[in-house]
């Protein structure tokens, strides 16, 4: 059993978690005799599911496959509504339709749609799902066939997009919360906005499409929570894409948590940065780690940054959120990521991420390399391995250097003053000892 515990821990190994384990306790045998686990292949990530039970009789193994089954069921009804590439489903329908258009959409897109208009409205527009063509524009889009569109680089990590492009496209976005849903007749539609963007020199007329893998995929986590639970399965997590989690109780601690770690984003997969215990809680993270490249020692990633239309540039590396829905925080921690330090401290701390009881903390990165960890967690839930590239004595060296030459040059450029003034005072001096002997002069 042990062997099994182990191989299942070992598929936790993904961007946002580097980690998921616990201590085998000594009745461990005793609680639970065996393990099950799968992986999904879905959304162009893999989703693993495990689960920890007495699976002695044939009964107790048909129960678990079949649960496996209806999982992989729902898994591919939701990727034939969500996905952007997959011809006739609710996104690809929607984005495909003309501006002003009423696309019939499923109860499932309609209400993921409508958790996506409120977490924009909840985050200021700082997540955005109507940035589906700055995503495609930096070159992290799934596109269904061989399209070529007129903004197409031949390798998009080695040149940036035309600045047209991300202007139009950034201004584009804008229009997402001017959807508008409606149901009829037992039925659910999307209404797409009028706006549309040209750019000069290209014949297209653009208008707005959006993506909602994502928060999707936290929808998904949140449903399959609810059907572990049902099963009876205390025991158990699933994790979707490395950035969604349900994780429940562990069969091995004597508390039934789990040890968390958190991947390092500048580390490699092993390396973390964070550890905490938990269980019976969602846990949703970002980051600009997994899918990136990098130009001029700039790095782009997946993530944009809705206010600029490019990937984002706020120093801001990871995010996570633990507790509440999945699909609410898999808005949230893509949110967090396109703030700045100012207002990313704030929202966490805010009555719609704090006071709903949810954790949420993030990682940031200075001008000058210096990483801290801000949370809203308190001392003693977390444990803190954060490491930096150079040790913390030689940062304040760095920084008095920089005072001392701010110093240097003030008074500097304060004596070079103070010489002009000095020498405009003996010349005005020399000048009135002249003017006065020129009028002793004359009054002799």
């Amino acid at each position: 059993m042990i062997k099994k515990f182990l191989a299942v821990s070992a598929a936790a190994l993904v961007a946002g978690l580097s980690y998921l384990s616990c201590p085998v306790s000594a009745n461990a045998e005793d609680d639970v005799t065996d393990s099950y686990s799968y992986v999904f292949y879905v959304f162009g990530t893999e989703a693993t599911l495990a689960v920890f039970d007495n699976f002695a009789t044939q009964e107790s193994q048909d129960k678990v496959i079949a649960l496996k089954d209806e999982i992989g069921e729902l898994l591919v009804s939701i990727e034939s509504k969500f996905s952007t590439s997959v011809k006739g489903s609710d996104i690809y329908n929607f984005n495909a339709a003309q501006p002003g258009a009423r696309v019939e959409i499923d109860k499932d897109t309609y209400t993921v749609l409508g958790m996506a208009l409120d977490m924009y409205e909840e985050t200021d527009g700082a997540y955005n799902a109507g940035v589906y063509y700055s995503v495609d524009l930096y070159g992290f889009a799934t596109r269904t066939d061989d399209t070529v569109l007129p903004y197409d680089r031949e390798d998009d990590s080695k040149k940036l997009p035309d600045k047209k492009y991300v202007t139009a496209f950034r201004e584009l976005s804008e229009a997402f919360p001017e959807i508008k849903l409606e149901y009829s007749d037992g039925r659910y539609y999307a209404v797409k906005p009028e706006k549309t963007v040209t750019v000069e020199g290209d014949s297209t007329v653009y208008s707005l499409k959006i993506d909602l893998g994502g928060i999707g995929k936290g929808y998904t986590v949140d449903i399959i929570d609810k059907m572990l639970d049902e099963a009876g399965y205390a025991n158990s997590y699933f994790n979707f894409g490395a950035s969604s989690w349900t994780i429940n109780g562990s069969p091995a601690s004597e508390d039934g948590t789990w040890e968390l770690g958190f991947r390092d984003p500048r580390g490699t997969r092993s390396d973390n940065y964070l550890t905490l215990r938990l269980k019976n809680s969602s846990v949703s993270t970002s980051g600009n780690y997994e899918k990136y490249y990098e130009i001029g020692g700039k790095r782009y990633c997946h993530i944009i940054n809705p206010a600029t239309g490019s990937p984002i540039q706020t120093g801001i590396s990871t995010a996570t959120c633990i507790g509440g829905s999945a699909a609410e925080n898999d808005a949230r921690t893509t949110a967090i990521c396109s703030m700045s330090l100012e207002e990313a401290i704030e929202y966490i701390n805010s009555d719609a991420v704090k006071g709903q009881g949810i954790k949420a903390g993030f990682v940031y990165e200075n001008w000058f390399g210096w990483r801290t960890f801000y949370t809203n967690m308190d001392e003693g839930e977390y444990v803190l391995t954060l490491k930096n590239s150079l040790p913390s004595w030689m940062y304040l060296i760095i920084v008095f250097a920089v005072i001392a030459i701010i110093c240097a040059a003030w008074f500097g450029i304060k004596k070079i003053r103070n010489k002009k003034s000095n020498s405009v005072a003996a010349h005005s001096e020399n000048a009135s000892e002249e003017n006065s002997d020129a009028v002793s002069g004359e009054e002799k």
